[in-house]
């Protein structure tokens, strides 16, 4: 017995059209671009003296976020996972100092680690007003240093 013929409409190739418009959208979707992020690290220093104690952040000129690391005996590290992405940015970057004085305790202190005093010794140039700024290129480690002076 002889296999019926169908007779293809309309509905058949929208359907098909869009199976294959479907199938194209999925593969594209695979082959989204990810933003490859750059590990960062570097020294910081003030007028020749590690910063001992501090902070450092990325913000971009363009689109994206901002990044943070903190500074601990003059070294930073930004993995590549909080890495920076290729372009502009202004860096910010705060230190402490202790100030040889300690905070009383209280109810809110009591379970402190340290309760030592610090101030922040990094002038304004450096972080609010910052005018500091890094270029970071594609690589997969970015080393960026700064030494900054109280001039």
């Amino acid at each position: 017995m002889a296999t019926p013929m169908r007779v293809k409409t309309m509905a058949d190739h929208t359907l098909q059209s869009f199976g294959l418009w479907l199938c194209l959208v999925a593969s594209l979707a695979g082959c989204e671009s990810k933003v490859e992020r750059a590990a960062v690290f570097g020294a910081v220093s003030y007028d020749g003296e590690p910063v001992e104690d501090g902070q450092i952040a990325f913000e971009p000129l363009g689109a994206g976020e901002m990044e943070f690391a903190p500074i601990t005996g003059g070294k930073y590290s930004l993995p590549v996972e909080y890495g920076l992405v290729p372009g502009e940015y202004i860096v910010r970057i705060t230190g402490n100092r202790a100030t040889g004085k300690s905070a009383q305790t209280d109810a809110f202190l009591q379970d402190a680690d340290s309760l030592d005093i610090v101030v922040q010794f990094i002038p304004l140039k450096y972080n609010t007003s910052s005018q500091l700024k890094a270029t970071i290129e594609p690589a997969d480690r970015v080393e960026k240093d700064f030494h900054l002076t109280s001039n």
